[in-house]
């Protein structure tokens, strides 16, 4: 309710205007049982037409400004939701866009769907029909009053009627919380299966997954439907409980009036009039638990999405460096995984000059992939510094990090949008010339060619179905789109084709001429042997670290020291 108030409050204006219309509504609404009670009671009474003809023009005046009231009203409250919806939206984009990866990779894939489809259920907790819901409540004093005023003992059979609604309301909201729980953890798990089934559709056929996937799947299955039976039955016991609440409202109304209506303190056209009364006051406040009821799913889905939008984000602001070369300097780095047994590495200590070949080895699962990621500055060091041209990437701003570093993945992923987008993706304003010149450089052009769209073609479902070596090419061609000092290659031959193989021999050379900053994570004997820096990660937890090009420096003055010696 905080957040609906909230809401309210950001448009005040308009939630006057609304409440306004709330008041016009329900006094206007207050015509039928008058005219009820009018016409009963005068008419049938006199049989003067002049009266019937004043009162059914009178309520169908009030009928149509209600109708037109309920209409602009019902507009209002959705205006009330633009602002804060959209503001809400862009806050998970963000946070999803620039939370750091420490702290949301450690949330499951599923759970972080359910929380992007869980904007919908906020949305629909805050909409117009459960805004109109909750200001129409105040006035059931305004019809239990009214009910009062003609019956005393109906108006207390009103109350006592809609007091056990209310509580069955909330026995109801309460069970169905615990059932919606369930659900959500059985969805969440059921979607990582599905999810999982899916991408690995290879793996499910041809390792026969289909008998450990049913069983699985099955038993998810069951549980949901279990749930989904206990939250039908919920509802349908609280639709029962409120319509036998509505009959006995309506015999106990008739009753007691009847028994007035014989003793003379309440007249027929009262008996009707009291009776649409009570029923309008039990059906605004049905509706106010219904809409109580959507409010707090929302409020409960607000509360994961604020601790979801309460994770640190990456500074999109900070140090920008004017002609940054593209040195790094690791002091002291060292990392580990929440939970593991031990540190990936600790005391990494490497000065990186500008045009350095860096080469970083190690077996499966040694930390080279993570080392790349601290490099990227996608999640942080557990202890110790990267320093890119003496400052700390903390401090750096990420945007214009992520513009000095040229980036193959080993893995690489790409966003559900045309070819072109996806290269151009960090540097929005390249002209079709100099993309012309990386798609030929990356080894694109012969199967753009072969493409009716070709650079407008579409990427879906993230690039996996592409070939494996097409995705790699289109990765490097975003990866030399980016304009920077440094260039990171996580298993760069991985994936291609011999024709592959040389393209990216010539793009590595064509980097090395260029003085670029080169960080290549490989097991490629001859680029550890050319390299500058030798990075192998297996040893734990220290790594070993050489400098083959002091080594070769080193024997090439040996050698000649020999040869002049020789020569004596």
């Amino acid at each position: 309710m905080r957040e609906l108030l909230r809401r309210l409050s950001l448009v005040p204006f308009i939630a006057f205007e609304i409440s306004l219309a709330s008041l016009f509504i329900n006094i206007l609404s207050l015509a039928s049982p008058i005219f009820v009670i009018q016409v009963l009671n005068r008419y049938v009474g006199y049989g003067f037409d002049g009266t019937l003809i004043t009162l059914t023009c009178g309520v169908l005046i009030a009928g149509f400004l209600n109708h037109g009231f309920t209409l602009v009203r019902g507009r209002m409250a959705s205006a009330v939701n633009v602002g804060p919806d959209r503001a809400l939206a862009e806050a998970v984009l963000t946070c999803l866009a620039r939370a750091k990866m420490n702290t949301l990779g450690r949330i499951p894939p599923a759970r972080i769907h359910e929380l992007m489809n869980g904007f919908q259920v906020v949305q629909s907790g805050y909409d117009a029909s459960v805004i109109c819901s909750v200001l129409d409540m105040p006035f059931f004093l305004m019809f239990v009053g009214a009910v009062f005023f003609l019956s005393p003992a109906i108006a207390i059979i009103t109350i006592f009627i809609v007091l056990c609604s209310y509580v069955s309301g909330l026995l109801s909201m309460r069970r169905g919380k615990v059932l919606m729980e369930d659900m959500r953890n059985e969805s969440i798990a059921h979607r990582g299966h599905l999810s999982n089934a899916i991408s690995g559709a290879d793996t499910v056929r041809a390792f026969g997954g289909i008998g450990l996937l049913s069983t699985v799947l099955d038993s998810q299955v069951e549980k949901i439907q279990n749930i989904k039976r206990n939250m039908v039955q919920s509802g349908t016991r609280a639709q029962a409980v409120l319509q036998t609440l509505s009959m006995l409202l309506r015999v106990f109304v008739y009753a007691v009036g009847a028994r007035e209506v014989v003793a003379g303190s309440l007249s027929m056209g009262g008996l009707i009039g009291v009776s649409i009364l009570s029923g309008k006051a039990l059906s605004v406040s049905a509706s106010f638990i219904k809409s109580r009821n959507m409010i707090d799913q929302a409020a409960e889905m607000m509360v994961s999405l604020r601790e979801f939008m309460n994770q640190p984000l990456e500074s999109s602001t900070g140090t920008v460096l004017n002609n940054y070369s593209g040195s790094i300097e690791l002091k002291d780095l060292g990392f580990a995984y929440p939970g593991s047994t031990g540190p990936l590495f600790e005391r990494l200590s490497v000065d990186i000059k500008a045009g350095d070949i860096v080469v970083i080895t190690g077996h499966n699962g040694s930390g080279k992939t993570t080392l790349v990621r601290l490099l990227l500055g996608l999640i942080d060091p557990g202890r110790g510094q990267i320093l890119a041209g003496g400052v700390d990437l903390r401090q750096l701003a990420a945007p214009w990090w992520r513009s000095q570093v040229m980036y193959l993945p080993q893995e690489p992923r790409f966003l559900n949008a045309t070819i072109k987008e996806n290269i151009c993706m960090n540097c929005p304003d390249i002209d079709d010339e100099r993309i012309g010149r990386i798609v030929d450089a990356a080894g694109l052009k012969r199967y753009l060619n072969t493409s009716v769209q070709g650079l407008e073609a579409q990427v879906v479902n993230g690039g996996q179905e592409l070939a494996v070596g097409i995705r790699r090419r289109l990765a490097l061609a975003r990866a030399l789109a980016v304009h920077g000092a440094v260039c990171v290659l996580d298993e760069p031959t991985e994936g291609f084709d011999p024709e592959g193989l040389r393209i990216m021999d010539m793009v590595i050379k064509s980097l090395v001429n260029a003085k670029k900053t080169l960080i290549i994570v490989t097991q490629d004997v001859r680029l550890a042997e050319r390299s500058d820096v030798l990075i192998d990660l297996s040893s734990k937890p220290l790594p070993t670290i050489l400098y083959p090009s002091k080594e070769r420096q080193s024997q090439g003055r040996s050698t000649a020291a020999g040869g002049e010696k020789n020569d004596q």
